[in-house]
């Protein structure tokens, strides 16, 4: 079949394949490397406190119950799992709090799609090697490292080849879409495949990407769907190192291509853009463009939260919690991506993943306790009269400002009194994009989440791993420091 006269046929996907099979630890600059550090750390924070939550408790159980034993660990457990099966429930994990990383532009959390497929990865080439006396019997940190780099380019670059947040937009959930050729990429330098390997393994990735945003409403399967394009990337190269053919072409193809058909329907010209999927390699890197979260919610609302904290601080007797009946209407103004994906109207009763998606829900949060954290959402404090009557006063709008790239986290509130008063405040975009969140935030981040599971031990061996990477001889220093000691209590308990 032909291209359309207007998207000719391309080949971007052999180009990325090949970068991505040539890149060396030595040709990434070392503020990009040092970057991708504390996002796996970053990663790991939220993956060991996400252990904990109920509902990976539960995903646990199920798997445990299910799924034969293996060989690869979890965060936080002391049984092992088969590779896929890992990456299944250390992604979960990592996206279970919704603590963890995002890109601003095309969305997606970054460590729960890569170090998933990564950790696995490394335990199965670890035990593949070990079994070969004439091969390298460990994975280096520095090939850890260059492999997650590989994976925090190769995601953003795909979704902005559907341009961006527009899968939100028209419902689906766009992490474990973009996650998918992230992980296969991430996984496929580690087992150092050539540019042919590469580009099946991300074949077979995409041709399993999919993601309902309709998960985000109740039930927990939501914090699962980022782990599905952990195995689903880790299971194409998987695949591929063993001379699996996986689709070729697959950024390219107009027919059945991953950016033709996910990008159907959205009425933009050209519907994709397949140049942004290798767009400046080498020079833009992408890690540098990651956000850390702050808030225990939906990164989109984060400008929201910090919109309110302003006013918070600039009215306190207005905003005292023995006035917060006063306020009669608050009007939040959104991105389309994100209006679309989080600004509908909630209603009573809300489960904890609704209530981390409801833009009316985060804010009525914020201006009842000042904070958004993971205590907001514990399952004894989702209905709570004072705050579900600020939600209900809630309406959000969709505003044009905020579509501008990079600006889709913004927002624009304005809140009205009873006595006609009326407040108007705005944020492009939160904390931590211009000028990006600093490393000791970042850290002190980490130090937080570890410190609230694991001992000051634990919690320092796991930190002096993760920044010293490249001066690891084998990873496996870093894979036993995420396992607690057998005496020890697990998520699972």
């Amino acid at each position: 079949m032909k291209p359309p006269k207007d998207q000719p046929e391309t080949n971007v996907t052999e180009t990325l394949s090949e970068w991505i099979a040539d890149l060396k630890i030595d040709d990434i600059p070392p503020h990009v490397r040092e970057r991708a550090r504390y996002l796996v750390l970053d990663g790991i924070g939220c993956g060991l406190v996400g252990a904990r939550a109920p509902w990976s408790e539960v995903a646990t159980k199920a798997m445990t119950e299910f799924e034969p034993e293996g060989y690869s660990r979890v965060i936080g457990q002391q049984q092992r799992y088969g590779p896929l099966a890992a990456a299944l429930l250390n992604g979960s994990y990592i996206q279970a709090m919704e603590l963890d990383d995002y890109h601003s532009k095309a969305p997606l959390h970054s460590a729960s799609v890569v170090l998933p497929a990564l950790f696995a990865a490394a335990e199965v080439q670890s035990r593949a090697n070990k079994a070969s006396p004439d091969t390298t019997t460990a994975v280096t940190g520095a090939q850890f490292l260059l492999s997650a780099i590989v994976g925090f380019e190769t995601g953003p670059r795909a979704g902005n080849g559907v341009h961006g947040g527009d899968l939100l937009t028209r419902g689906w959930h766009s992490g474990p879409i973009f996650g998918c050729p992230a992980s296969a990429a991430a996984a496929s330098k580690l087992f150092q495949l050539p540019p042919s390997e590469v580009e099946s393994a991300i074949g077979i990735a995409c041709t399993q990407a999919g993601g309902l945003m309709s998960a985000q409403y109740e039930g927990m399967v939501k914090r699962m769907q980022h782990a599905f394009g952990a195995r689903n990337g880790l299971l194409g190269a998987l695949l591929a190192r063993s001379g699996y053919g996986g689709i070729k072409k697959v950024f390219d193809r107009p027919y059945g291509g991953f950016l033709a058909m996910f990008s159907q329907g959205n009425g933009k010209t050209p519907a994709y853009q397949p140049e942004e999927v290798v767009d400046q390699l080498g020079s833009l890197w992408h890690t540098e463009i990651i956000r850390f979260k702050l808030y225990a919610c939906v990164g989109g609302c984060h400008g929201q939260i910090e919109v309110l904290q302003r006013m918070q601080e600039r009215y306190p007797a207005r905003f005292a919690p023995e006035n917060l009946r006063d306020i009669a209407a608050i009007k939040v103004y959104l991105s389309e991506p994100i209006f679309k994906h989080d600004g509908w109207k909630p209603e009573r009763p809300l489960t904890a993943t609704g209530a981390q998606m409801s833009a009316a829900y985060i804010g009525a949060t914020q201006l009842v306790d000042r904070q958004v954290l993971t205590a907001q959402f514990e399952a004894a404090v989702l209905d709570r009269d004072e705050v579900w009557e600020l939600t209900n006063k809630t309406t959000c709008y969709h505003s044009a400002e905020f579509d501008k790239p990079h600006h889709g986290c913004g927002a624009r509130i304005v809140i009205t009194f009873a006595d006609g008063f009326e407040i108007e405040d705005v944020t492009p975009y939160p904390k931590g994009f211009d000028p990006p969140l600093d490393n000791s935030d970042i850290l002190g981040k980490f130090r937080k989440l570890a410190g609230s599971v694991l001992s000051a031990e634990q919690v320092a061996q796991i930190e002096d791993a993760v920044l010293g990477l490249e001066g690891l001889d084998d990873v496996e220093v870093l894979l036993q420091a995420l396992v607690p000691p057998p005496s020890a209590s697990n998520g699972s308990e």
